[in-house]
């Protein structure tokens, strides 16, 4: 399982710099050209045994930006 960045991601770029296996990655790079911050799935390990909740989920400013994708 993975997170998931939500269109109500205000790009402010938290998540990215709290990643520990940079699976996330800005719209500039965002493999389905969509103009949102993307989470490489495979990459995704949620900080499990690092943390309470996944690192970009605690440096995110918004509540809803990023969930777990089910």
């Amino acid at each position: 399982m993975a997170v998931k960045i939500t269109d109500t991601c205000i790009s402010c770029g938290a998540c990215i710099d709290e990643c520990p296996v940079e699976a996330i990655v800005d719209d500039d790079e965002n493999p389905t050209g969509a103009e949102i911050y993307y989470v490489y799935a495979d990459k995704c390990v949620e900080c499990v045994g690092h943390h309470d909740e996944p690192a970009c989920m605690e440096a995110c400013p918004t509540e809803d930006c990023i969930v777990m994708d089910v």
